[in-house]
């Protein structure tokens, strides 16, 4: 089978790989769709170091059993998976907090991914729930956000909101949040500077879109009456978006610091100035159970649009093609099949 191997930082190859053995209790997974994510964006350019290369990656991903030696699964279901193999016996697994167990396994990061024409879901993955079986009814197209979609229900629950929310970056993540955060009620701006993702916002109910621009900023902050409640950084939190942030936050408000940062960077804050700002930092990532099973539903129930975010498609022999346009951020989101 052909398969997206990352080999090490800035080495990603196609590569010609045996389909997966099974063995008592695995599964093997046909794959559909798989959606190339920041985080494989990161890796590949060495902003991160959850990965253990050599491996193929790929965890935003949607397939059909085609071998099962598992007795509770079947040919022919359609599936995704909670890419994060925990021992499901620790405390933090208990209290569905499975990101922070300390013998975990990544799909996608330390053992094969979606990156391929098939896929191995291991025995203990199974028997951990973490394989993810959806009716028919729900698309390929669609089952590939279910676990993205469960990291920003695990944001919108962990954030504190007010009124209003301004989201930085329309990526899927971004524009995701945007639609939770107007199923939620609020007034949600969204901040990217590119055109085409700002089209994007719009058409999924954000009420006003901005560029990065200064000009944005104090827009923002007249409309706003000195800022918004609560800031969303759905983007690199690199040294400039940081800034952004703060400087349109009220006194008071949230900033939930979503996406990824450059390895080495650092947020400094002056004690006193952070005091009496009284401004609440977190920072949210991930997904739990709880999370992924809610994003199940609001699949099945065809409560988001999806539709504008899946905006590039490339056959896995052009993988590394494919690999290039996401990073460029042409489109939304870049997906791979077989």
């Amino acid at each position: 089978m052909k398969a997206i191997v990352f080999e090490k930082i800035q080495q990603l190859s196609l590569q010609e790989k045996p389909i997966p053995s099974l063995t008592d209790g695995d599964v093997l997974i046909e794959m559909a769709l798989c959606g190339i994510c920041a985080s494989d964006l990161a890796a590949l350019r060495g902003d991160v170091s959850d990965y253990a290369p050599p491996v193929v990656m790929g965890h935003e991903l949607a397939g059909v059993i085609v071998d099962s030696r598992h007795p509770g699964v079947k040919v022919g279901e359609r599936v995704t998976v909670n890419p994060m193999l925990s021992c499901g016996a620790c405390v933090q697994c208990k209290n569905d907090l499975d990101k922070y167990c300390s013998n975990i396994e990544g799909i996608g990061h330390d053992i094969d991914g979606g990156y391929a024409e098939y896929m191995r879901m291991p025995k203990h993955g199974v028997n951990t729930g973490k394989l993810i079986r959806v009716p028919d009814s729900v698309p390929h197209e669609e089952l590939l956000f279910l676990e993205p979609l469960g990291c920003c229900l695990n944001a919108m629950q962990e954030t504190l909101f007010k009124d209003s929310v301004a989201i930085l970056g329309a990526g899927p993540i971004g524009l995701m949040l945007t639609q939770l955060a107007k199923r939620a009620g609020l007034v949600t701006y969204v901040v990217e500077p590119l055109p085409h993702r700002r089209t994007a916002a719009e058409t999924l109910g954000a009420d006003l879109t901005f560029d990065a621009s200064s000009e944005s900023v104090a827009h923002l902050q007249d409309i706003t009456h000195g800022g918004v409640d609560t800031v969303i950084s759905a983007t690199t939190n690199n040294a400039s978006a940081i800034a952004f942030a703060f400087e349109i936050a009220r006194r008071g408000g949230c900033l939930n610091f979503f996406g990824l940062a450059p390895e080495g960077e650092e947020l400094r804050i002056n004690l006193e100035e952070f005091h009496y700002a009284g401004h609440k930092l977190m920072a949210s990532w991930a997904f739990s159970r709880a999370s992924l099973e809610a994003s199940k539903q609001l699949l099945i129930k065809k409560t988001l649009n999806f539709e504008p975010l899946l905006t590039d498609q490339f056959p896995i022999a052009q993988g590394l093609t494919a690999f290039d346009n996401a990073a460029a951020q042409r489109g939304v989101k870049t997906v791979i099949h077989p």
